[in-house]
């Protein structure tokens, strides 16, 4: 992994291979793993064809600090074998699928920060 110019750890993005099961089939994607969104988020065009419906809207703050509307429904993903139902925030079509943390959460993953990969992780309970 390449050192930063302040002598740290600089993250390179990281990306999955995503499968996403639908009522009308399964597609899978090459996904950016966002530990900061909230959400895993999807084209609306990938969602309507996997029959994904969205059960009601959400507000969320975009990186530039815009507030934007999505759909929100849960879709059953799988990451390395592992596979559960996640909640899925539709966007637009000129967006690229991402991965959010409550997906890695569920999924039991973390990104290893000094790897920079994605490894299986514990589930916490106190």
């Amino acid at each position: 992994m390449p050192r930063s110019v302040d002598g740290g750890y600089r993250l390179e993005e990281i990306y999955a291979t995503v499968k996403i099961f639908g009522q009308a089939g399964m597609e899978e994607v090459r996904a950016l793993v966002d530990t900061g969104a909230t959400f895993t988020k999807l084209p609306r065009s990938l969602g309507e064809r996997l029959g994904l419906k969205a059960r009601r809207k959400v507000e969320v703050r975009l990186s530039d600090q815009r507030v934007v509307e999505r759909g929100l429904c849960f879709a059953e993903a799988e990451l390395e074998g592992i596979r559960d139902l996640v909640p899925v925030a539709l966007g637009g079509d000129d967006e690229a699928p991402l991965v959010g943390y409550t997906a890695l959460e569920i999924l039991g993953f973390k990104v290893d920060p000094i790897t920079g990969k994605l490894e299986r992780t514990r589930r916490i309970e106190y």
